[in-house]
């Protein structure tokens, strides 16, 4: 499951979305719109449906399509209409990424036929209730709207045009009521790695300064201030406090191409994770350019 409240995925201008409750744990966005009234702490979303949270970071909790104002016919702010981006005749495109790497389109998709829809969730509110107990006021209902409980489907769409699976941000579900989650409810790719096979699992929590030794399967690598006994720096290039001084440069370049190694590795090493968690990723670039 996503989170009900945090960060869930991202924008593709690079703001945080969050789940659909807010900080009282009432659904933000049903509140926004009338719903019910917030009377444990006022939230304001504005015309983005977003706000700044007590951190001070700024987020969405349902799909304004602000970022998509036309600004070359002279659209501000004050041309806004939400209905203006459920009626595209065309696909949405690409509104953020959820963390399990698998694209959030907008609110139109296209249909077995390939031919353009208002995507609907499959969410509705329980009978007699209106949003002001967040999750717990919605259920399931499998095929009434055009998404799964995660609000995403698999399909093809302009950007992968041999299909894939993908989210849809959404306004309406099925029955014309309010399209709870907005964005996604849960993931259905891999979230992050698991540990379950790591034998070093667990560090910092059952195992390690102040707790206790690491498990016997798990070599954590040379206690700190050893790194010379057997393998450390000083294995490598023995006492250098007898190396001539001309033979410390060389030694030096060494050190540090030593040191820039791994950390190259590494970097390529995440870029094929990256490729390779949902195979989307044209370029990858480990290091600045």
């Amino acid at each position: 499951m996503a989170p009900e409240r945090g960060a869930v995925a991202f924008a593709v201008n690079g703001v945080a979305i969050y789940g659909p409750e807010d900080g009282p744990g009432g659904d933000a966005v049903a509140g926004q719109e009338g719903a019910y009234e917030e009377d444990r702490q006022e939230v304001w979303l504005g015309l983005c449906h977003g706000h700044s949270g007590p951190g001070g970071e700024y987020h969405y909790h349902a799909d304004g399509n602000c970022m998509h104002w036309h600004t070359e016919i002279d659209q501000t702010w004050s041309d806004y209409s939400m209905d203006s981006s459920r009626s595209l005749s065309v696909h949405s495109p690409i509104v953020g990424f959820a963390f399990d790497g698998y694209p959030i389109y907008g609110f139109v998709g296209w249909d077995e036929n390939q031919s353009s829809t208002e995507m609907t969730s499959s969410y509705r509110l329980k009978d007699n209730e209106t949003g002001y107990n967040g999750i717990d006021d919605y259920e399931y209902v499998a095929g009434m709207g055009d998404l799964d409980s995660c609000n995403g489907h698999y399909g093809v769409t302009p950007d992968y045009p041999n299909g894939t699976y993908h989210y849809h941000t959404t306004w309406v579900n099925g029955e014309g009521g309010i399209g709870f989650p907005y964005f996604i409810n849960c993931y259905r790719g891999d979230y992050g790695p698991s540990d379950a096979d790591d034998p070093c699992a667990g560090h910092g929590e059952t195992w390690g300064p102040g707790i206790g030794p690491p498990p016997d399967d798990c070599n954590p690598g040379p206690p700190p201030g050893q790194m010379g006994a057997s393998g450390g720096l000083i294995g490598w290039f023995g006492d250098l406090s007898t190396t001539p001084k001309g033979a410390l440069f060389p030694i030096s370049i060494a050190l540090a191409l030593s040191l820039i190694a791994p950390s190259r590795i590494r970097g390529e090493a995440s870029c094929e994770a990256a490729r390779g968690l949902v195979s989307i990723a044209g370029e990858c670039r480990p290091n600045p350019v």
